[in-house]
């Protein structure tokens, strides 16, 4: 059973809570296992569900006790609903339908997406079950930036404005169902890091990276047509110097298949496998 929890209980639930976080096949994304979000980080993150409008955090009883959580927030001018922990002890499968058919009841018309661990294969399975569309499949790695010493740019690298902007939402274009589309980057310039790749002044490559402070993220790296091992390393390269440059503490970034070499190659290491669902409420 779902039930919102109540302020005064939070400090009852918090560690056992973070503890489910800690395991792949007992939470959702986004994960505390990547050796870079700490405890702090989770109960600071968790806490701001009593302090928006727009979130809660559903507990989970089963036989009358509590084994988990789910922390929701939801995006009304986007109609954008997603969590920020699914924390489940036991019965993971059952949560996950609990909280579609709140989600559904709650948020009509909604689309709602839920991500997990590879691992995770109770709630995959149900999410497969009812519909839900598998968007993105890719591998979870982290670059620590404490250690790293910035190494030399390519010089073909150009920083993406307003005045050069449709160069980059051209090869941006064959990613705009992800949330962070074109018409929302230009509005929101100053909390990204965009890049061009431009050897001899032609695009061959950009990338979209979340200035976060100490965690930053980049969201992807685009080509004109396949891979380009030398674009993707030149773009990730200024894109971890700028980072470090800012203050950051490490790099989160979801690759493909096709980069998963070169991000390892880069140092990055990897956390697991990150599989995300869609679905229309």
């Amino acid at each position: 059973m779902l039930k919102p929890l109540n302020r005064e209980d939070f400090d009852r639930y918090i560690d056992f809570v973070y503890t489910l976080a800690l395991g792949p096949h007992k939470s959702g994304y986004p994960t505390y296992t990547d050796g870079i979000k700490t405890k702090e980080d989770f109960v600071e993150r968790s806490l701001l569900a009593f302090e928006r409008d727009n979130e809660d955090i559903l507990l989970y009883e089963r036989e009358g006790r509590a084994v988990g959580w789910i922390h929701y927030y939801y995006l009304p001018e986007d109609k954008y609903l997603d969590t920020c922990s699914f924390c489940i002890e036991s019965g993971m499968g059952e949560a996950v339908i609990e909280f579609i058919a709140f989600a559904r009841a709650r948020f009509p018309g909604s689309e709602l997406y839920l991500g997990f661990s590879g691992e995770n294969a109770q709630a995959r399975a149900v999410l497969e079950a009812e519909g839900f569309t598998c968007i993105e499949q890719d591998f979870n790695d982290v670059f620590d930036l404490d250690s790293y010493e910035p190494t030399q740019e390519d010089p073909d690298i150009v920083s993406v404005t307003k005045e050069n902007f449709g160069v980059f939402r051209a090869l941006h274009a064959q990613h705009e169902e992800m949330y962070w589309n074109s018409e929302r980057l230009l509005a929101n310039m100053d909390d990204w890091r965009l890049l061009l790749y431009m050897p001899g002044g032609v695009p061959m490559g950009a990338l979209q990276a979340r200035k976060d402070g100490e965690m930053g993220e980049i969201f992807g790296v685009f080509f004109p047509g396949d891979h380009d091992a030398a674009a993707y390393r030149a773009l990730t390269t200024a894109a971890l110097n700028g980072a470090k440059a800012d203050g950051a503490k490490a790099m989160t970034f979801f690759n493909e298949s096709e980069s998963q070499e070169d991000a390892l190659a880069l140092g990055f290491r990897y956390v697991g496998e990150y599989v995300c669902y869609q679905t229309a409420l």
